[in-house]
């Protein structure tokens, strides 16, 4: 479909450059971007349709999508308050304000409007509403709230794709599961899985025997670390609903289960204990034992080139941010997470700790290129990361971990070592909204920007951390 509209955005162009005066061919131009996925590109289109047609909404809304997607929140709010006076549909308004005060920090301004967008639009069978519910769930999970995993449910029914097995209740949020035999289909990225998964134990202490479903990349680890559970890989479901595959129903059926679960129900069950568990995600992966005995006998050699030191992984660049074929959504956002190489190099040679700390470079061999070569203090796993159980040996080896916001800061998390997290202003749910630590996991520290793309006070908070870290150690 994109390259069908590569044309029609040319000729849009064409068309516009000979008259400027054009609002519709404006409105084009910013409709093709958005359905060729280039919505990061519609700021300066937006913007010179509003100068020409101050009441067109569709302006209105691409210019707040385009500043989003640029991480200026603050200017996303801005825009939808001088604009209020438009003939907006309430819940849909109250949704994207919601969702842009979300994004810029203020969750209590935030919160009410989601919920009044999430109940109109319910009431109204409008889709607002599931999308309204959706970005609830993560203010709520924000502040440490556990009824957000209720709404997050609804991901289920929206844009997560899940597996739905025939002939087979899926959970209603029973409290009692004693003796119940439940396959968990998983959903989501590999970090929504680290992290998730740390819920079966909530559901094993309360009398579960559960099958569990898994990508493929992440089996051999999943299966080490959980012993007493069936792990099986599967492809990740895309669509929503999709059945199992026909792969996958032979062991089902030896398993034989009675109850369905997906990932995103795993966090539910504990959510009306009292009290809560002290840290709601327990660490609980341990790589396979091969890979265990291998990283030992490399991490052995690295501390005699490196006596004193601390060993600490380190992780900086979100390859989605290279992966053009993802949309704008996918690009921006993990380019907004990601810690750019100058500050990398910064880091890790700086001299207040350069004589204390010796890193490792957790990024996969094959995107090493596109997150760039380091300029010292940082050496490779030797025995190569080529998949997440050998990534997972080696972090168990490491002292600590320092990382952005991804899937390696939530794997270093689950496998239980100090990990701090460097996430820019916004962050991510789980690791909280204004606190130094995640209110979800032990031993996790946040190092958060105080302005959207100033990595500068991250670089120095993360050289504190690692030279606090580093003296308690002893190293």
């Amino acid at each position: 479909m994109s390259a069908s509209l590569e044309q029609p955005l040319d000729d849009a162009l064409a068309a516009y450059a000979a008259d400027p005066q054009s609002a519709d061919l404006l409105l084009r131009i910013c409709r093709t971007l958005c359905g060729l996925r280039r919505d990061d590109e519609l700021l300066p289109w937006a913007e010179q349709g509003l100068a020409l047609d101050p009441r067109n909404p569709w302006f209105v809304h691409d210019r707040a999508r385009a500043l989003r997607l640029a991480g200026r929140h603050h200017d996303a709010v801005a825009t939808w308050l001088a604009y209020r006076a438009l003939p907006w549909k309430p819940q849909f308004y109250q949704l994207k304000l919601g969702r842009d005060l979300y994004l810029a920090g203020d969750v209590e301004r935030a919160i009410p409007l989601l919920e009044s967008a999430m109940r109109t639009g319910h009431a109204e069978g409008d889709p607002v509403g599931a999308r309204a519910e959706n970005w609830l769930a993560e203010a709520l999970l924000s502040i440490g709230q556990t009824q957000g995993f209720l709404h997050w449910l609804i991901r289920n029914t929206d844009d997560s794709g899940n597996y739905r097995p025939a002939d087979l209740p899926t959970w209603s949020g029973g409290q009692d599961v004693r003796g119940r035999r439940v396959l968990v289909t998983h959903q989501l990225g590999f970090g929504d899985q680290f992290l998730l998964f740390a819920c079966i134990a909530h559901w094993r202490a309360a009398g579960a025997t559960l099958m569990i479903t898994c990508d493929r990349q992440i089996h051999a680890l999943v299966e080490a670390s959980l012993p007493d559970c069936v792990v099986v890989a599967a492809p990740r479901p895309l669509p929503y609903g999709a059945p199992l595959p026909d792969a996958l129903l032979p062991a089902v059926r030896a398993f034989a289960p009675d109850l369905h679960a997906s990932l995103l129900h795993l966090p539910v069950l504990a959510a009306a204990h009292d009290p809560l568990p002290e840290r709601y995600f327990p660490a609980w992966l341990r790589a396979p034992e091969t890979q265990r005995d291998t990283a030992s006998g490399w991490a052995a050699a690295l501390r005699a080139q490196h006596p004193g030191k601390a060993i600490v992984g380190l992780f900086w660049d979100c390859g989605q941010r290279h992966v053009g074929q993802l949309g704008s959504v996918n690009r921006c956002w993990a380019a907004l997470r990601s810690l750019p190489l100058a500050e990398v190099d910064r880091l890790t040679m700086d001299p207040r700790i350069a004589g204390a700390v010796h890193f490792v470079n957790l990024h996969h061999p094959s995107v090493e290129a596109e997150a760039g070569h380091r300029a010292g203090n940082v050496s490779r796993y030797e025995p190569g990361i080529q998949t997440f159980a050998e990534t997972a040996a080696c972090i168990e080896q490491l002292d600590a971990v320092l990382s952005v916001d991804s899937g390696i800061a939530n794997l270093a998390a689950m496998i239980g070592r100090p990990t701090a997290v460097m996430t820019n202003a916004t962050g991510e749910w789980r690791w909280g909204h204004d606190d130094p630590v995640s209110p979800w996991m032990h031993d996790v520290s946040v190092l958060r920007q105080s302005v959207m793309g100033d990595w500068s006070t991250v670089r120095d908070d993360a050289v504190a951390w690692l030279a606090e870290f580093a003296k308690r150690a002893g190293r």
